[in-house]
């Protein structure tokens, strides 16, 4: 009995021992397809994730290059706004330059990730150009004109220019093009009028008007109309009427004047700063507004503005004291005086354009030259000449990004 169930025993065993090695061969062979299968799956998701992020770095860069090319092209379009600001282009030898050199090395040094285009002259880093909406053979455009049929002033004289703005920054490029509309102060002095004034004296020589630019009718307007103390050349005429100061130099115009002169820092309260100012280098094309109880003395020999820059002097003393203009030996004045009161003139004064003074103008000079010559052209560049700003005019603004090469 023993020895068979030995027996019973080892059979048992061989069988178990002969059919669990195939069983296990059976599924290792299965986990070698499953884990094979998972890292079939892990490599391509690695590989996704990391393509994935390439392609997001890469996209990354290429809108952070585009945002610079923007940036870039939109500081253009700034300097192009504020160039016309400062000199608005009314004639061909008024031609806007943006210095883009200047932009460059500005921006570079403040950003040192802002790189040249590969092989490409530095000029090629920002361009601007301003330019006229009107072509060579049409007088209105709504669309930029070709290179060769650009005029780089105001053409038309309708207030608007083209500002267009290029940029390229490691090669990627970027435009910026609108249309600026000039917003002037509301300067109005009146054409054709030589003098306005209450009333006009002398001291025996009486005031000499004369027609240095422009053509009849010049009017002078004075309530006295029997012409005490004027003496004015062939087309100059008196003009009776009931108008008052207030009426031809009104106080909006008086006060854009003394806007003009409080924003450009040619607001003075001292007569004597005043007079340095206007006897300097940068006083022609001013607005200067003098609130001084002291009147202004001007040096023998000076000229102040010209015709193309003109100069505009509003005299608006305290009450009660002397509203002086003293304009000594062969000095010569081009521009519009405003004396809002009486004023006294001495010396050999000669104001090319106009005078307007709501009280007494009492001339007091040698009368060796005409004391007042009306001058057109002055009057008219300086109605036109005093911008307040520069906007862009609606819907207007586009961009472009330009493929490399083009």
């Amino acid at each position: 009995m023993k020895k068979r169930l030995q027996m019973e025993e080892g059979h048992t065993r061989e069988r178990i021992g002969g059919h669990l090695p195939a069983a296990l061969r059976g599924e290792q062979g299965v986990v070698i397809v499953v884990v094979m299968m998972f890292s079939m799956i892990f490599l391509v998701l690695g590989l996704a994730l990391y393509w994935l992020s390439v392609g997001q770095i890469r996209s990354t860069e290429t809108e952070r290059k585009d945002v610079k090319a923007f940036n870039v092209a939109e500081a253009g379009v700034d300097a192009g706004m504020l160039a016309l600001k400062l000199d608005w282009p009314f004639n061909p030898a008024d031609n806007v330059i943006v210095d883009g050199y200047q932009i460059k090395s500005t921006l570079q040094s403040e950003n040192e990730t802002l790189y040249d285009p590969t092989n490409a002259s530095p000029s090629e880093f920002l361009r601007v150009n301003v330019y006229d909406n009107s072509s060579l053979t049409e007088l209105f455009v709504t669309e930029p004109p070709d290179l060769d049929q650009r005029r780089y002033w105001d053409f038309n004289a309708d207030g608007k220019m083209f500002v267009d703005a290029t940029s390229d920054v490691q090669d990627d490029r970027h435009r910026i093009l609108l249309l600026a509309e000039r917003q002037t102060w509301n300067l109005a002095f009146p054409l054709g009028t030589a003098l306005f004034a209450n009333e006009v004296d002398a001291n025996g020589q009486g005031f000499d008007i004369v027609i240095e630019d422009g053509g009849p009718p010049v009017w002078y307007d004075v309530s006295d109309t029997t012409g005490k103390g004027i003496t004015a050349a062939e087309g100059i005429d008196p003009r009776p009427s009931n108008e008052d100061f207030e009426d031809v130099i009104t106080p909006a115009l008086v006060h854009a004047l003394e806007g003009i002169a409080e924003e450009r820092g040619t607001y003075f309260t001292d007569g004597e700063l005043a007079e340095d100012f206007l006897t300097g280098d940068d006083e022609g094309g001013s607005v200067v507004y003098i609130k001084s109880a002291i009147p202004v003395d001007i040096a023998s020999n000076v000229q102040i503005g010209s015709v193309a820059a003109p100069v505009v002097v509003v005299i608006d003393t305290p009450a009660g004291s002397v509203n002086g203009w003293d304009m000594a030996g062969t000095a010569d004045f081009y521009g519009v005086l405003v004396v809002v009161g009486g004023t006294t003139l001495k010396g050999t004064c000669s104001t090319h354009g106009a005078v307007f003074t709501s009280g007494t103008l009492l001339n007091l000079g040698n009368g060796s030259v005409p004391e007042l010559c009306y001058n057109f052209t002055v009057i008219k560049n300086i109605n036109r000449q005093y911008v307040l700003s520069v906007n862009i005019v609606p819907n207007s603004w586009e961009e472009y990004a330009i493929p490399t090469g083009m």
